[in-house]
């Protein structure tokens, strides 16, 4: 019987099975600049696979298998393969330090697990099944039967965010999320006939498989609708709406802060498109608009996130009612919901047609919710998979409220919450949100301060690079009941909480931290670099001691340092940031003026100060049109049908090692040492015609604005070479997005890493960037050699030379291929190997070309 004859009728997760078996759904991960995936039915297939390879490695029923994987087609590969060997799932968060992980996998009880290589290293001495995205072949008809139907049994252990505590395992069965499923797919039943008439959703979500909130949006829903399911790497704001734009995504399921950054991202585009008083006066007219109104009002707005996005996906923790109502005034649907991990993990859902802003709906069908008299939330249904008290309820430790019409109110945690001296109770989450409320202050905890007389209002603060703290708290103060105003507070020393993977703050660790302070130190009368400093310190590897107000950029940061520092402000603040505002010529104390006055992209790209000049905007352009049928015909016919016959009536080429490049999955990337404006023709032309195609040349982009033609001449190099721009200095994100663009379509990429031709022949020192591009890029390094080219066209030579009489000899090698880098791998260390490789291989090359 096939997989989808069987599943039909199942009770068990593994009636999802029979949902992805044939169909052509996609199925991808996407991050900042690659994007790799299958369709359903190839997640299917290797699903099989991964069941086949536990078996035979003597998992079986009810044996823990741990999920070391990326979020993506590979997690799912995995997680489905262990249900179908009977097998128990144990989803492991790859952002988990690798030494917990080996501490808490005895306790566990693991006796397997499934990985890749774009993970952190991790050694368990179990039966390991290894996964890439290298398209899964069918294998003969299924054989084995699936395991039993029952529906009691475990599905998956789950470990608790560890946002109080360390975290903590929760054994989820099969009839506990497909009660939560079940109510999904009858509520997604009402609307299927009109979901069919639309295009294929696509459903983009940015939450970890390692929770259950991430797998009901990014798993299970995208298959009960037959959507297509986009999973999203951490990233950026920016790179955030990017990828939502290029995915064509309908609703984006995520965390409230990815919500909040996006937000305040999209805010100041909108001060950006419309001046400041002109994105505040739409705001206004928005108001009080039905949603397709506050849509078109705002359409230039919404398309930075593409024309199809009509809805968002809150969950994880509570939105800031600012943020959901900024979502709302540009017309999106917001949808929230509550639930925990013992809940399976959903209780309440808001529906999309009929929400009221802030609740987080009604019970699903089955689930019980009832308020006790001192607020607490509990909860009864088939959906839980906790410990529950006599009568069955679950005991959340949540605060909440039900209106009349049967929605749930969140208010807080019930251990959270502070007894004051005159015995008032003060929730402290509406005491946080007012102080993130002000323009100073990046985020807040409030909690009972550890020190002193008991039930005193205490908050450990974020602050805004360049922001004054004490004022901050002073106008929150004003605002706040005489009871819930913070009589004491500190900043926190980072530029961000230590958070979980699902945005929350590690609110242990802030905990710890505070009770460290003693209570005689005065809090700061204001941070004006501190965190800005420790983030800059953390990139360019140098103590934060060092840096000071007047600290010019450049003296502490490389150019591609630079880069990482213009990314992680726009992850910490949601804050768009162009390069040239972290030129090398800025100042620490102006760029934390720039981001403390939150004025948007414009401010930040402005001198801040005196004697600090902004660099030059340097466009690059992507030229998406190299990607044309045409485009490509024509690079096709003039690369092998003109300069390949040309070049090999002109030089005798001997190559060595080709069957390296020619065994090799594409893509990759190839690292040639570089003597003349040649090396391209000689490393293409000793490639197959097939092979060779595939891959782009790099060039620098400095040499085409020199130029006075440089356009024509980048265009030119476009449509001929496929040409992609490096850029010495300044950011490389554009060239960065082109390989990667390149890659998803089975592309490779020739690089350089000297950066520059030698003149005697010598390897000149290798740059960084080749060891950032194979491991952003996931690409494996193929070393390479040329010999002889330095006699032919030395540099400044404008003719050949030597090639008139007679051929030239010229040599090219190719050596084994370095494995792609993980991500943890350090840039510089793959650089260093490639360069030993490559000078080893250049010895090799002189030889048989009788010199340079």
């Amino acid at each position: 019987m096939t997989a989808r004859a069987e599943g039909t009728q199942r009770r068990d997760l593994l009636a999802l099975v029979a949902r992805l078996t044939g169909s052509s759904r996609e199925v991808r991960r996407v991050e900042v600049y690659r994007r790799r995936g299958w369709t359903a039915g190839e997640v299917a297939v290797a699903a099989e696979q991964v069941a086949a390879d536990l078996s035979a490695a003597g998992v079986g029923s009810g044996d823990r298998v741990a999920l070391w994987l990326e979020d993506g087609p590979l997690w799912q590969a995995a997680f489905f393969g262990v249900l179908e060997a009977g097998a128990v799932a144990v989803p492991l968060d790859v952002s988990l330090e690798p030494r917990a992980v080996h501490a808490m996998a005895s306790g566990l009880e693991l006796v397997a697990w499934c990985t890749e290589r774009d993970v952190p290293r991790l050694d368990l001495d179990l039966p390991r099944i290894d996964l890439d995205y290298s398209p899964p072949a069918p294998g003969p008809a299924r054989t084995r039967p699936f395991p039993a139907d029952e529906p009691h049994r475990p599905a998956e252990v789950v470990l608790t965010s560890g946002t109080t505590a360390a975290p903590r395992p929760v054994t989820v069965g099969h009839g506990n999320i497909r009660v939560v499923l079940d109510a999904l797919d009858a509520g997604i039943g009402e609307y299927r006939r009109w979901i069919r008439l639309a295009p294929r959703l696509r459903i983009a979500c940015a939450l970890p498989l390692s929770h259950l909130y991430g797998q009901v949006l990014g798993v299970f829903v995208p298959a009960l609708l037959d959507a297509h399911a986009t999973q999203l790497a951490p990233m950026s704001a920016p790179d955030l709406a990017r990828a939502l734009r290029r995915e064509r995504a309908w609703v984006l399921a995520t965390v409230p802060r990815t919500l909040a950054l996006l937000a305040h991202w999209l805010a100041a585009r909108g001060a950006e498109l419309w001046g400041p008083e002109g994105f505040a006066s739409r705001l206004k007219r928005a108001h009080g608009k039905p949603w397709w109104a506050r849509a078109i009002l705002f359409a230039r707005l919404r398309l930075e996130l593409g024309p199809r996005l009509v809805a968002v996906v809150s969950g994880g923790a509570a939105l800031d009612p600012e943020v959901a109502a900024l979502w709302r005034t540009l017309g999106y649907v917001v949808v929230q919901g509550y639930g925990l991990t013992e809940t399976a993990p959903m209780v309440t859902l808001d529906h999309p047609f009929d929400s009221r802003p802030g609740s987080l709906g009604r019970p699903l069908p089955g689930v019980e919710v009832r308020i006790v008299p001192d607020g607490e939330i509990l909860v009864r249904g088939a959906n839980v998979a906790g410990e529950v008290d006599a009568e069955g309820w679950l005991h959340t430790g949540d605060l909440g409220r039900m209106d009349e019409e049967g929605r749930l109110w969140y208010l807080g945690r019930k251990d959270a919450r502070i007894v004051t001296p005159a015995g008032v109770n003060v929730d402290p989450e509406p005491v946080a949100a007012r102080l993130a409320a002000e323009p100073a202050i990046a985020d807040a905890h409030v909690l009972e301060r550890p020190w002193g007389e008991p039930g005193v209002v205490c908050a450990v603060l974020v602050v805004h690079p360049g922001g004054d703290p004490a004022r901050a708290v002073a106008a929150a103060n004003e605002d706040l009941p005489d009871s819930a105003r913070v009589r004491a507070w500190r900043v926190w020393p980072e530029a961000d909480f230590p958070r979980t993977r699902t945005g929350k703050p590690r609110l242990r660790a802030i905990r710890a931290w505070l009770t460290g302070q003693a209570p005689g130190v005065a809090p700061p009368a204001g941070a004006p670099i501190d965190p800005l400093a420790r983030m800059v310190a953390d990139i360019g590897g140098v103590e934060p001691s060092a840096l000071g107000p007047e600290t010019r950029l450049g003296d502490a940061l490389g150019s591609l340092d630079r880069v990482e520092l213009a990314t992680r402000i726009e992850m910490t603040y949601g804050v768009p940031l162009p390069m040239e505002a972290a030129a090398p010529e800025r100042r620490l104390a102006d760029l934390a003026a720039a981001l403390a006055a939150d004025t948007g992209p414009a401010a930040l790209g402005e001198p801040a100060g005196v004697g600090c000049e902004a660099a030059p905007v340097r466009k690059v352009p992507e030229a998406r049109w190299r990607r044309w049928s045409a485009v490509r015909a024509f690079r096709f016919a003039f690369a092998q049908g003109l300069l390949r016959p040309l070049w090999r009536s002109l030089v005798d080429l001997d190559v060595g090692g080709r069957e390296h490049v020619g065994t090799l999955e594409p893509p990759f990337l190839i690292a040639a040492n570089h003597l003349s404006d040649l090396d391209p023709g000689a490393v293409l032309f000793a490639l197959r015609a097939r092979r060779s195609f595939r891959v782009a040349t790099t060039a620098m982009w400095e040499h085409f604005e020199r130029s006075r033609a440089g356009g024509l001449q980048y265009a030119l190099a476009v449509a001929g070479l496929d040409l992609v721009p490096l850029l010495q200095t300044g950011d490389w994100r554009p060239t960065l997005r082109i390989a990667g663009d390149g890659a998803d379509r089975g592309g490779c990429l020739l690089v350089y890493p000297e950066g520059e031709r030698s003149t005697d022949g010598s390897l000149l020192p290798f740059q960084r960037g080749l060891g950032i591009l194979a491991r952003d890029l996931h690409l494996p390094v193929v070393p390479c050699a040329a010999a002889g080219l330095l006699r032919v066209l030395p540099k400044g030579a404008h003719w050949p030379r030597g090639v008139w009489a007679g051929r030239a000899k010229v040599a090219v090698r190719f050596g084994e291929p370095l494995p792609a880098p993980r991500p943890d791998d350090d840039p510089r260390a793959i650089v260093d190997e490639a360069g030993d490789r490559i000078a080893a291989l250049l010895r090799e090359a002189r030889t048989a070309a009788g010199g340079f």
